[in-house]
Formats: C-alpha cells, sequence, structure tokens
C-alpha cells in the first residue's frame, strides 16, 4: 500500500473545551482518501457544519448535489422557530467551512488535492518542502477565503475546469524516497508558511516528525504562547506515500 496515515490530531481553540472544536477529518485508510474542514468560528454552528460535509465527502467528489445534501441535512438538525432572536439571526446568516480533499492514486503514483477555503495541503520529500495548496505565501491568510456555506446562493458552482476559488492540485511520487503529505487547519498552515518565508526549515522538520498527541499538543501551546500562532482549533494530518511498483 503506497498510502500511510503516519499521524493524525486535532488541538481545540480553548484545550479544557474540547468539544467546541470546530474542525473535523475523516480518513479512508484503504482507499488513500483523506477529508478535512474547518468551521469558521463567526458561523452559527460551524462545528455540525464541518462534520456534515467530512462525513459526505469522503465518499463523493465535489459537486453541486453533495454541497446540497449537506445543506438539507444541515437544516434537519435546526427549527429556527424555536430559537433566540439572535441565534435566528446568526442562522440566517450561514455557517461556513473549508474543506480540503486528498485522493491517492498507487496506479499512476499520483496524489490529487481539492481544496476550498484556507486549509492547507503541504507535499514534501525528505525534510524539503515541495509545494503547498491552496496557498504558497503566509500572506494569503489575511485574505478572507471562499468558503462552503449553508446559504446555497453563497456557494460558488462546482465545476470540471481550474475557475473560480476551488483550487485542484495533482502531485506525482516516484520509487525515489518517501514522500509526505500533510493536511492542516489555517493557524497552523500560517504559522509553517510564516516559517518557511523566513528561511528556516526547523519548524517543518518539527511538524513532520509528530507521531504523538501530546507532542503536537506541546507544539500547538508553546507556539500559541510565544505569539508565534494564532489561537484557532488546530488539525494536523501526515501521511506517506510510497511507490509500490
Amino acid at each position: 500500500m503506497a498510502f500511510r496515515i503516519l499521524f493524525e490530531g486535532t488541538v481545540a481553540k480553548h484545550v479544557e473545551s474540547p468539544e467546541e472544536n470546530e474542525d473535523a477529518y475523516r480518513m479512508a485508510h484503504d482507499r488513500g482518501r483523506v477529508v478535512l474542514s474547518d468551521g469558521a468560528s463567526e458561523s452559527f454552528d460551524a462545528r455540525n457544519w464541518a462534520n456534515l460535509i467530512v462525513e459526505q465527502f469522503l465518499d463523493s467528489e465535489p459537486s453541486d448535489e453533495g454541497i446540497r445534501s449537506c445543506i438539507d441535512a444541515y437544516e434537519a438538525l435546526h427549527d429556527p422557530n424555536t430559537l433566540s432572536w439572535s441565534k435566528a439571526a446568526a442562522y440566517e446568516r450561514g455557517s461556513f467551512a473549508t474543506l480540503v480533499i486528498v485522493q491517492d492514486d498507487p496506479d499512476s503514483r499520483t496524489v490529487s488535492i481539492t481544496a476550498l477555503g484556507d486549509s492547507l495541503a503541504v507535499w514534501s520529500k525528505g525534510n524539503s518542502v515541495l509545494e503547498t495548496a491552496p496557498y504558497s505565501r503566509a500572506e494569503q491568510f489575511i485574505e478572507k477565503p471562499t468558503l462552503l456555506a449553508t446559504r446555497q446562493e453563497f456557494n460558488t458552482a462546482v465545476g470540471p475546469d481550474e475557475s473560480g476559488p476551488w483550487n485542484r492540485r495533482e502531485w506525482s511520487y516516484d520509487q525515489q524516497g518517501t514522500y509526505l503529505l500533510l493536511c492542516m487547519t489555517d493557524a497552523l498552515g500560517a504559522w509553517l508558511l510564516q516559517n518557511q518565508e523566513q528561511g528556516s526549515s526547523v519548524s517543518f522538520e518539527r511538524l513532520s516528525k509528530i507521531r504523538d498527541l501530546g507532542d503536537f499538543l506541546e507544539l500547538v501551546e508553546s507556539e500559541r504562547a510565544s505569539g508565534a500562532m494564532r489561537r484557532d482549533d488546530t488539525t494536523l494530518i501526515i501521511a506517506t506515500l510510497t511507490s509500490s511498483i
């Protein structure tokens, strides 16, 4: 099997309240698939929205029909008539979340990335970062990203081409060495790219070697305390890809 998960873990914005974590992910190890979503904190119920998204797209590709199915499931969870006026207003404004889908194809020795929003995929060989998607610079995390919304009128149609906010990449691996694919939510992604731009490879080396949740928690909390990493729900998934040919 060319695809293997080395680490998966998440640290809530407030460690003492893990139930409030609005990041969500699912994996199908046998199919080489990872789906990650980061619910926007300003949303009414970003936690459930992110979880519905990863459930839907673990077994299907992004489509207008799939997004509509997520919206229907979300609406079934809430009756705005039973909410306070402020919560009902927040519900009407909509919930929002990112999406990153990773799919390995061992036959062609490629891994495809489909991304919307500011969650990050990182492609590396050894200690060298080869490519990142959908962002390549830390300053891009300051921009307001396009997200998947519970209001259909806010969603951009999912098309087969490269136009619009959907970002699609295909990365190849060969028989010469082992490749790593890291998926992470925005606070961690911005921290990593900032360090890369400052010419330091230490942060990536440290991050790519994490195999234990305690080590991940220590890294996130220490970088938050120093002010180097923004306090937000933070998720990391590391997979290794090697040629089986």
